[in-house]
């Protein structure tokens, strides 16, 4: 081997390696340490946004399934949501495109009333027939499907056709639940095949593989060997058939993960904690009392050989017998003689329960997106400013998730039913206007209208809200939107009540509350939480 020369010609020695920085055995990032007594053992794997649900998922779902059907908090934390993200339903509110669709905007805006009038005597209609099972309307089917959002981590149905079925509509809806999307015959995961969806080569979704039933019921009478069927995610046309609901944590992710997924150990905990300072407190609440033989094992042992120790023990058995020692709501007990029972002193109910237990409380309200308050329904240790930006704060998040669920189901199933509207010729359409076939985005485009956001003091937020309509930095429909109501149907009204009070000779324009007043001697937030702790003082 030639040897390296320094510029004397002499061989070059060998140079230990010298690191740069820190120090040997230290991190740059403290998060990467091997040696923090706080990470040494943490060592998590490292797994792609499916694999991670690939054999996981199911016990993540039949865990979180099971804890909300037996504690009170998890199913509060999934009805809360429901109720604040569907409510009673949705109502649709079409918002076309005027210049795209080439219509004038009085021709949109009557095209737009009458697709919501037949969209609604569509969604209830008292036969039901827009749901698969008849158990309910559209509100039902939505309902139905954020509560698998929230248990399952992902919302599951088929958009179906059948003009036999005797609705007005062939366009009907079929839950299915999540648990019977998987691999036909529980094979493993593919390339293009992953829990039960298939891929094409850019990742996206074109069919989903059903089983016949749920696994749980094949041992059912009649169910048969499982089956499994592919159904396709859209027909040639773009049609939807599959509406597979659910939001992605990682790129890469085919399935959805339950909301309540990261808080389970902790929720389960709490669970055990609540139940064994329940059992602590009944165990106190029993009042037992115990009855001794006098004497000790050496009197017991002299008295064993007396001649009419046998009568005596008889006698006493007997006259326990007819008599027993009666407690109210208590129990007495016999020891052997010369035994005693010492009770220990648990201290329960713990002092510390109620602040330990709320505190988990909040964990779990800040995992599935709500406050204390709204979880636990306890406004009591809450101001009007706090209650107000807080629910704020959860408003946004609601919002974000609705609209997430409103395209990826809602969506879907408006824009098949609206297909059908078209395809029936049951609306009219100028000559100028491109068919629904052309331009199916455009027109199928439609706001979903939620539960109403609700006021704290509804006096103050009224009162802004007219100052916004005022200053015209909002308007009717936006306003009306986060009440949970239809600007349009709003105004139809205000207009009828105003002809009936004018023709019964009523004045329809009473006098107006100013939207600020000069000398308004109402409270503002702050001077209303100084009273309020003034009040709780």
């Amino acid at each position: 081997m030639t040897a390296i020369l320094d510029r004397f010609g002499a061989p070059i020695k060998a140079q230990g390696i010298v690191q740069r920085g820190m120090p040997f055995g230290r991190t740059a990032y403290e998060a990467a340490s091997y040696s923090h007594q706080d990470l040494a053992g943490w060592l998590p794997r490292s797994v792609s946004g499916q694999s991670a649900l690939t054999n996981e998922r199911e016990l993540i779902t039949d865990r979180v399934q099971d804890i909300a059907r037996n504690d009170g908090w998890a199913s509060a934390s999934m009805s809360r949501s429901l109720d604040l993200v569907v409510g009673s339903g949705w109502r649709l509110s079409v918002d076309l495109p005027a210049a795209m669709l080439n219509l004038d905007p009085d021709e949109a805006d009557a095209i737009s009333d009458q697709i919501e009038e037949a969209w609604t005597a569509y969604a209830e209609d008292p036969g039901f027939w827009c749901n698969a099972s008849r158990q309910g309307p559209m509100a039902a089917v939505l309902g139905l499907a954020y509560r698998q959002r929230v248990g399952d981590g992902e919302a599951l149905a088929e958009i179906c056709w059948d003009e036999r079925r005797g609705g007005p509509f062939a366009t009907f809806v079929k839950m299915i639940d999540p648990d019977r999307l998987s691999n036909p015959n529980n094979t493993f995961d593919t390339a293009d095949l992953r829990a039960g969806v298939q891929l094409d080569e850019h990742g996206a979704a074109i069919g989903y593989h059903v089983r016949t039933h749920h696994p749980d019921d094949d041992a059912v009478w009649g169910a048969g060997m499982p089956e499994w069927s592919f159904v396709e995610r859209e027909t040639e046309w773009g049609r939807p058939v599959m509406v597979h609901a659910f939001e992605a944590d990682r790129a890469g992710q085919f399935r959805g993960v339950p909301p309540m997924a990261p808080i389970l150990r902790k929720l389960k905990q709490m669970v055990k904690y609540d139940e064994a300072e329940l059992q602590a407190a009944l165990v106190n609440a029993v009042l037992a009392a115990f009855i001794t033989s006098p004497g000790n094992h050496d009197d017991l042992a002299e008295a064993l050989t007396a001649p009419d120790i046998n009568k005596l023990n008889l006698d006493r058995l007997n006259a326990y017998k007819e008599a027993p020692p009666r407690l109210p709501g208590g129990t007495a007990h016999f020891l052997y003689p010369g035994d005693q029972v010492t009770l220990t002193q648990p201290g329960h109910p713990n002092s510390g329960f109620e602040a330990f237990f709320r505190a988990g409380l909040r964990n779990v309200a800040s995992t599935v997106g709500l406050t204390y308050e709204q979880l636990t329904m306890d406004w009591s240790q809450v101001n009007y400013s706090s209650a107000r930006a807080a629910l704020l704060e959860i408003w946004r998040g609601l919002t974000a998730r609705k609209d997430m669920f409103a395209a990826q189901f809602m969506g879907q199933i408006y824009r098949a039913w609206l297909e059908e509207y078209f395809d029936r010729r049951l609306i009219k359409l100028p000559s100028k206007a491109p068919s629904f076939e052309a331009m199916p985005a455009a027109w199928a485009r439609a706001d979903w209208i939620g539960p109403a956001r609700g006021w704290v003091d509804p006096e103050k937020e009224a009162k802004a809200a007219g100052l916004r309509l005022s200053l015209g930095i909002s308007d009717l429909d936006r306003e009306c939107a986060e009440q949970g109501l239809d600007w349009k149907q709003v105004t139809r009204k205000r207009g009828r009540i105003r002809r009936m009070m004018i023709a019964e000779g009523l004045n329809p324009d009473p006098a107006q509350p100013e939207l600020v007043s000069q000398n308004s001697t109402a409270d503002d937030g702050d001077q209303r939480d100084r009273r309020e702790r003034q009040e709780a003082a």
